[in-house]
């Protein structure tokens, strides 16, 4: 893990962007309010986003647009609401930030002035009332940003805001907290950077629930880019417990349900099954609880469902199951539409339905919705009348991510061992693979669990493809003239076969910066 004050060094240090301001024709005494308000505010541009984090690396989707699909749903499930909502708040921060960076200011103005005028109306609860004050400063000082980049006066904007060194522990610690949640917006070395801000977040007010809530999300995001499969270790499971036992709020328990039931399911394929069933009992429990927290409250319930109905929508009364069902479905974005897709596809076994919400989703560049298609695809017909590989190739070239990629040119490799024996696209598919800049550790884990998006005639246990890819792959280099680079690759395929998974510095931590 990086350094705290490494990360506070490379912030300070990164330069803003003078072309830009070139560009917008600002004179000198406007950069250098710019300047302050980056040196000695904490807005959203004085975190240095995007030089810390790069492009987004999925050609297919917007940022802004995937946001704003979020608060859609947000607003149609709560109805007109007067509350603050952090999700809510960081949404428009997000947005505002991408609508600067693509030179839409006088939107992304209007967007922060929506939030300002909101945040002086609204009401804050108990839990979200003592940081009010650090809220007020990152949006004003935010707003102010983008008034003098459109030479609108701000000084007036910036006046009565709490200044940083006047800020309590709770208040640096809701500032940490927001950046972390704005971080996690720009996977994956935002993870990294999120997870430091919520080290930084839980070290400045231990007992928060938010902070321990954010911390949950980012230490697993972490965890299971660079470690995929691995068991969560016990500070996760400690501070799920602390979380559980001092939260009011039913959405905070929705983390803790999700990492209980890794561990069951990590322990499940691990085969055992006195941990799995303890977990996957605890995971139920949080259900239950969340669902009690909620008290009957139907916009909280919502949110409940919206996160785990895919998993468990037995837990909920059939007439709050169907109304939900029945308010998704007035609700037009790709990530309803994978929610959707995935219930009709596991519960109710409508594939039509199914089909249909997972293409919706895969138009909008869901990479989830995107495989989960290709597996309905699989269910209404047989695998060699689908443009198998052909649609898995197209999503090769829309997401850039190697992580993503890596899982694309998994189930083409599954294909070629299942389906198709051609044993010179399986050896470009395999270097493919193995090419990806991305750990020989996590190429392995994803082979040793990797699960086929069509039928195969049976359940794969953990090993068995990698195992049968094996023996295939021994059968081509025995039974076929290779090249040089084929034979390459095979060398290269064996050096990963070797890791051994029991090994303790089989999984090891790293920064993707």
């Amino acid at each position: 893990m990086a350094d705290e004050n490494d990360l506070s060094d490379t912030m300070g240090a990164l330069s803003v962007d003078d072309n830009r301001w070139k560009e917008l024709g600002l004179y000198d005494n406007i950069r250098t309010q710019l300047r302050k308000i980056e040196n000695d505010y904490e807005s959203i541009f004085s975190w240095n986003i995007k030089q810390l984090t790069g492009v987004n690396q999925n050609l297919m989707t917007n940022l802004v647009d995937n946001v704003r699909g979020g608060l859609e749903i947000i607003t149609v499930m709560d109805g007109k609401d007067d509350k603050f909502k952090l999700i809510r708040f960081y949404s428009q921060l997000v947005i505002c930030y991408e609508l600067y960076n693509s030179k839409s200011y006088k939107e992304s103005y209007l967007e922060i002035e929506s939030v300002v005028k909101f945040l002086e109306t609204c009401k804050f609860d108990e839990s979200n009332e003592q940081y009010s004050d650090a809220y007020h400063h990152i949006a004003r000082a935010t707003y102010a940003y983008i008034a003098l980049t459109l030479k609108i006066d701000s000084e007036k904007l910036l006046k009565g805001i709490k200044q940083i060194k006047e800020f309590n522990e709770a208040e640096k610690a809701a500032i940490c907290a927001v950046k972390a949640k704005i971080f996690m917006e720009y996977p994956q070395k935002g993870n990294y950077i999120a997870l430091e801000f919520a080290d930084q977040a839980r070290a400045l007010h231990p007992t928060e629930p938010e902070c321990i809530n954010i911390w949950l999300k980012a230490k697993g995001r972490v965890r299971r880019y660079s470690e995929p499969f691995k068991i969560p270790g016990d500070d996760e499971i400690c501070a799920a417990k602390l979380l559980c036992s001092t939260t009011t709020n039913p959405k905070h328990l929705i983390q803790v349900y999700q990492l209980y039931k890794e561990v069951g399911l990590v322990n499940k394929f691990n085969n055992n099954d006195k941990e799995s069933t303890k977990f996957f009992k605890l995971s139920s429990y949080t259900v239950k609880k969340s669902i009690e927290l909620a008290n009957n409250d139907i916009n909280q319930l919502n949110i409940i469902l919206q996160q785990i109905c895919v998993d468990c929508p037995y837990f909920f009364p059939k007439s709050i199951l169907s109304n939900f069902i029945t308010k998704l479905s007035s609700i037009k974005n790709s990530r309803v539409d994978q929610i959707l897709g995935l219930y009709y596809l596991k519960h109710e076994k409508d594939y039509a339905k199914a089909r249909l919400h997972l293409s919706l989703g895969m138009a909008a560049g869901n990479f989830n919705s995107t495989l989960q298609f290709i597996k309905v695809e699989c269910l209404l017909q047989p695998v060699n009348t689908f443009p198998y590989v052909q649609t898995l190739n197209t999503m090769y070239n829309d997401f850039q991510n190697p992580k993503r990629r890596l899982t694309i040119l998994l189930h083409i490799l599954m294909y070629f061992n299942y389906c198709e024996i051609n044993p010179k696209e399986t050896m470009r598919y395999l270097k493919l693979y193995i090419d990806q800049d991305i750990e020989d550790t996590v190429k392995k884990s994803h082979l040793i669990f990797a699960r086929p998006l069509f039928d195969v005639g049976r359940f794969l246990k953990p090993n068995e493809f990698l195992n049968e890819l094996s023996v295939n792959l021994k059968k081509i280099m025995n039974n076929n003239d290779l090249s040089k680079e084929e034979k390459n690759t095979f060398i290269r395929f064996n050096k990963i076969l070797q890791l051994d998974i029991q090994d303790n510095n089989f999984y090891k931590t790293a920064i993707h910066k």
